[in-house]
């Protein structure tokens, strides 16, 4: 058996270094976009105040994060609606109070294809 040793010419090692530089970048490209399909993008949803009473307090949480937090600074009058950026959308829970702490709860709600939920006076969502 012979080992035999050769150099490559600048036209040869210019055909290497070209597909390697592609192969490369296609690599990187891959690991990137791999790495932002594990992070959630926010989904804009529209919850609307289809109750007879002005919500004093929209409360939601997720099945990672139990802890409600409240969505409004100012009171959603009926028929009015808010506009929430969303990283989960499956399971949410949305707590509303009225001015006299009177709570409606909404289980379970499934906005992964939703733009906008209707919350009713009588515990039920509509779900556009």
């Amino acid at each position: 058996m012979s080992l035999k040793l050769f150099t490559l010419s600048k036209e040869q090692t210019a055909n290497k270094v070209l597909p390697m530089k592609k192969l490369l970048a296609s690599l990187v490209a891959v690991f990137v976009l791999s790495a932002f399909a594990g992070t959630a993008m926010a989904k804009q949803v529209i919850i609307g105040n289809g109750c007879n009473f002005p919500l004093h307090f929209i409360g939601l949480s997720t099945p990672n994060d139990k802890e409600v937090q409240n969505l409004i600074t100012e009171p959603v009058a009926p028929g009015d609606g808010i506009q929430v950026d969303l990283k989960i959308t499956k399971d949410i829970d949305l707590t509303v109070q009225d001015n006299e702490g009177t709570q409606l709860e909404f289980s379970g709600l499934d906005l992964s294809n939703a733009s906008k939920v209707i919350l009713n006076p009588d515990g039920t969502a509509n779900i556009e």
